[in-house]
């Protein structure tokens, strides 16, 4: 054992573990003893960190995986990487539901000569891989053998790129990923005359204007989008910098803008066009050479304004406002989802939206084309449909899938499971069951990516290091691609070909080039520990490359029929903060998490308008059959204000039929609606002008939703105030009206109860109303922090729900907007639930924390009934994990029993973890040495934690601040939980 190093002690631990290492103990002193000769770096009860990266999409966030004696238990974001920067959203935070997925292979499986997947042994796997690949490469048909992966770059692509070159396919790798911005990158191309997508820079920004571009969602790399727009619009002495979003729908990133410009799906691009066009006509663009001017007018001379209007039914008062705004900010930037997929016209949406981007040279400052994104390696649709085509005429004898599920994401018009069950041999390596590599000949699960050593770059100069952060899980026998790759090159190609001991062996020859090239000066070896230790390489900032307008080559068309639909209702779909494109669906965590806008949870939905549902004489839950000219789905009715009438919307992401026990038979995949073409305009899937029938089957198939009410009913809830009013509060230094949970907030006239006296510390958390997006993040990190119990559809119904913090949604009655309220226990200072429990199982600490004592707990609810704010849960069961599921678990958290009431804590461990640590160096905790998980995960910063009786700590300035309040005051629960109201800016749009 002395002899292991820490990473072949994790390998050997990894749950595998110490009997293997220690010479075959048994499996009770394996239990009862889990270290005889522990490593030096690692310490029973003490938590270890490693840097590697998020692979839940294709942004590549910096995390730090906790691992806790052999386990990974929770993530974070890594605060040195530039991408995530210490932030994560609720896709990341649920990682690990990858690595603990209990539908993981348990290792290779064959399919027989009768058609049915059987077990099969690495030996068998192998060899048969060899074979069927080394008779494809014997044949030596160009495009015989292809490999689909996702979005890969980095060593493993070399190492790809390598092994079919040695198979004679050097054009073998296909990199597939659903959204792929193809009109986006179509447009970079005709406007900027750039082949990508550069990164964007939101904070730069003056004036954001988005056409239903999800920045804070999915688009691109929210976390990073996210964390800039919280400096991009944070309250300056000045106002706010305006955001305004054009889009079909209501989404959490149109939330989030000053106005929400209601649109037709397709329309966004006439838009686009109007606000041009008025400021050519208003003569706003100073800086345009006369070309330019020339060459703009000549696009839009078939849209003028009033037309527009009379097209979209967009105000005309609202698009010259708009432009307005735009021209006289000094770095304006514009921005275009463009993504096929969801709405009609999306290249020329992203066209003119460049083109609005070319009229002030300080728009330049926010588009950064020295840092193209990896998006921009991805194949557009246009590829992968020549590939289907080709699989069906027999030319395509080996295909190979790693982390890629065409069967789910592709149309379903586009039969692509035909075109598999055409191809004589299919190997997948996923390490769970999903629709692809059901129709699989060979499976040959794959490590993922939490076990893996490897490297990714979201953009170029930005290069994350992966590495394993605890040993491959136990009971799932799984390889690292790489390996696979390398063992079965040997034996097709020969060894000299492929002389590598293993991927880590690959992957430090590529690092050593890396070194060469930017660190020569320092040994090689304190350059890849400082790499691992960081979790990546970012080299310095690149000279900016400078990049002209090109005069367009293209032409708006002068007529528009997206504005009435064929037949129905105009119909759009989204990918969600959740979902992304459905490769997380079979995470219980994220099935669990309400969707910010409709509260959503364990299944899809339709969007229709109130008023809509009303003239069909349809109720939420009720099934409808959404029909196309192109297929059709079922799905239930939700009734809610995100859509305009007229307008339907649909989730990306459910719909899966083989995807593992939490996403199967969840309605439903709106993919089913599209055709089986390609648009000609950007290579990407073709989303035609089809309007949607809606159709009642009879059948009812609950919501599960968590909101409860559209509405507040002006209780003081989520508060909102004007930037006006809010500066003349400043102006005339008013103080908010707080009730402080401290002993000068207790008044002998008004008080039943003595104030509570509290030793060094008070703990408090400020929530900044205006700085939350509703993303729900700190949601999902709160689950796999205290170990919150999953309940599932049918308890969540029954409003069941465990989640210790829920991010409530209210509608705005006046306007089409709603508002977020993050809430969880309120720590009172005079706590209303624990004056009535009789076993004193909720308890006020000396430092102001309301705890509630498991163990004294006998379950009358008594405390719930009192508690004003309904932030209590009740186990009404014993809420288990099925295997592997528990060994996430947080083991400085205790797993809560039926009959047991649970409630927020502070993180009391993290709080208790800090002051041991400043016990042992002899003073108190700093202000912002430590934060709950919530905070710490929050992309905007939306939360504060500290003490309250250090007057030099950050919540103690916050509380001061005009826009603090507290839920029901009024009850004068002194509650420690302080918001700040959000900021609303009318813009006269």
């Amino acid at each position: 054992m002395a002899d292991l190093d820490r990473r072949d002690f994790l390998k050997l631990f990894g749950l595998a573990g110490t009997s293997a290492a220690l010479g075959g103990c048994s499996e009770s002193a394996r239990t009862l003893i889990p270290y005889i000769i522990p490593p030096e770096d690692i310490v029973p009860g003490d938590a270890d960190y490693y840097a590697t990266v998020c692979r839940e999409c294709p942004a590549g966030c910096g995390v730090l995986a906790k691992n806790r004696d052999g386990r990974a238990i929770k993530l974070e974001g890594n605060p040195s990487h530039p991408v995530s920067g210490g932030r994560l959203c609720p896709r990341g935070q649920s990682s690990l539901h990858g690595l603990y997925n209990p539908d993981r292979f348990k290792g290779p499986v064959v399919r027989n000569p009768h058609g049915k997947l059987e077990s099969a042994s690495w030996e068998q796997a192998e060899e048969l891989l060899v074979r069927k690949l080394a008779e494809a490469s014997k044949k030596g048909r160009p495009g015989s053998i292809v490999f689909m992966t996702d979005l890969t770059n980095g060593t493993m692509n070399d190492l790809i790129g390598l092994w079919l070159k040695e198979l004679g396919q050097p054009d073998g790798h296909v990199i597939y990923e659903p959204i792929a911005y193809e009109p986006l990158k179509t447009a970079n191309r005709i406007v900027f005359g750039f082949d990508g997508i550069p990164s964007y820079r939101i904070d730069r920004a003056d004036f954001l204007l988005s056409f239903n571009a999800g920045f804070l969602e999915t688009w691109i790399s929210n976390v990073e989008y996210a964390r800039q727009f919280g400096s991009f619009h944070e309250i300056r002495p000045n106002g706010k910098t305006p955001f305004v979003f054009v889009g079909p729908r209501l989404s959490m990133t149109a939330n989030n803008a000053d106005r929400w410009v209601q649109v037709y799906p397709g329309g966004e691009y006439l838009v686009a066009l109007g606000i041009l066009r008025a400021i050519l006509d208003e003569d706003l663009a100073d800086t345009l050479s006369l070309d330019q001017r020339t060459d703009y007018s000549v696009l839009t001379e078939a849209w003028p304004v009033e037309k527009i209007v009379a097209a979209t039914g967009v105000g005309e008062d609202t698009i010259r406002a708009v432009a307005r705004g735009f021209a006289a900010a000094r770095r304006p930037l514009a921005l275009a989802e463009g993504l096929s997929l969801t709405v009609p016209e999306s290249t020329k949406t992203a066209v003119a939206a460049n083109l609005l981007c070319t009229l002030n040279p300080g728009t330049m400052e926010t588009l950064d084309f020295s840092r193209p994104t990896a998006y921009g390696k991805a194949a557009g649709a246009v590829a992968i449909r020549d590939l289907s085509e080709r699989m069906r005429r027999g030319e395509v004898e080996v295909f190979l899938c790693d982390r890629a599920n065409p069967v789910f994401s592709l149309p379903r018009a586009w039969e692509f499971r035909r075109s598999l069950e055409a191809v004589p041999f299919v190997v997948s390596f996923s390490s769970a069951v999903d629709e692809t590599a059901a129709h699989a000949h060979l499976i040959a699960p794959t490590l993922t990516p939490l076990e893996s050593w490897g490297d990714y770059s979201p953009y170029a100069g930005a290069t994350g290091l992966m590495q394993p952060v605890m040993g491959p899980v136990s009971g799932f026998s799984a390889k690292h691609l790489g390996d696979l790759l390398i063992s079965s090159g040997k034996k097709i190609a020969g060894p000299e070909r492929f002389p590598f001991k293993d991927f880590y062996e690959v992957l430090r020859n590529s690092w050593s080039d890396l070194w060469q090239k930017n660190a020569p000066d320092r040994p090689f070896d304190e350059f890849w520990q400082q790499a691992v230790q960081r979790g990546g390489y970012w080299a310095p900032a690149p000279a900016a490359v400078a990049v002209t307008p090109k005069r367009p080559d293209f032409a708006f068309p002068g007529d528009n029929s997206s504005g009435k639909p064929r037949q129905g209702y105009h119909f759009t779909c989204y990918p969600t903060v959740q979902f992304y494109d459905g490769r997380q669906a079979n995470r219980f965590w994220i099935q669990e998490l309400p969707d910010p806008m409709t509260q959503v949870t364990w299944g899809g939905w339709i969007e229709l308008h109130p008023d809509t549902a009303k003239e069909l004489d349809v109720e939420t839950g009720d099934v409808l059959r959404v029909k196309s000219p192109y297929g059709s789905v079922e799905v239930p009715a939700l009734a809610i204000y995100t859509v305009p009438r007229g307008t339907v919307a649909m989730p990306v992401g459910q719909g899966h039929t083989r995807f593992g026990r939490f996403a199967d038979k969840l309605p439903a995949n709106p993919m089913h609606l599209f055709p089986p073409d390609i648009d000609g305009s950007s290579g990407g899937i073709l989303r035609p002008e089809f309007g949607v029938t809606l159709e009642k089957t009879g059948r009812k198939d609950p919501v599960a939703h968590t909101d409860g009410s559209f509405f507040d009913f002006d209780r003081g809830l989520a508060e909102l105030i004007s930037l006006g009013d809010y500066k003349q509060a400043v102006a005339e230094g008013r103080k908010p009206e707080i009730v402080y949970p401290l002993p000068e907030g207790y008044d002998p006239r008004t008080d039943f109860y003595p104030e509570h006296v509290h030793s060094d510390y008070r703990w408090s958390m400020v929530v900044d109303l205006d700085r939350c997006i509703g993303c729900g993040a700190c949601v999902v990190a709160c689950y796999a922090e205290n170990n919150v119990a999953v309940v599932g559809k049918k308890q969540v119904l029954n409003s069941r729900i465990m989640a210790w913090l829920r991010i409530q949604r209210y509608f705005v009655p006046d306007r089409p907007q709603a508002k977020w309220l993050p809430l969880f226990c309120q720590h009172c200072d005079c706590a209303p639930c624990e004056s009535v429990c009789p076993v004193y199982a909720p308890h006020h600490g000396k430092e102001g924390m309301n705890n509630q004592v498991y163990n004294r707990c006998i379950g009358t609810r008594f405390c719930f009934q009192n508690d004003p704010y309904k932030v209590r849960r009740f186990n009404w069961f014993t809420f288990t994990r099925p295997r592997p599921l528990e060994w996430q678990l947080n083991p400085d958290v205790t797993v809560r029993q039926k009959g047991v009431m649970e409630k927020c804590s502070f993180c009391v461990q993290r709080v208790i973890k800090a002051k041991m640590v400043a016990t042992n160096e002899g003073r108190k905790v700093r202000d912002g040495e430590f934060t709950t998980a919530c905070a710490q995960t929050c992309p905007t910063n939306a939360f504060t934690f500290g003490n309250l009786l250090d007057p030099d700590s950050r919540v103690s300035r916050l509380v001061k601040d005009a826009r603090a309040y507290q839920v029901f005051a009024e009850l004068n629960t002194k509650p420690a939980v302080i918001y700040l109201k959000r900021v609303t800016q009318v813009l006269e749009v």
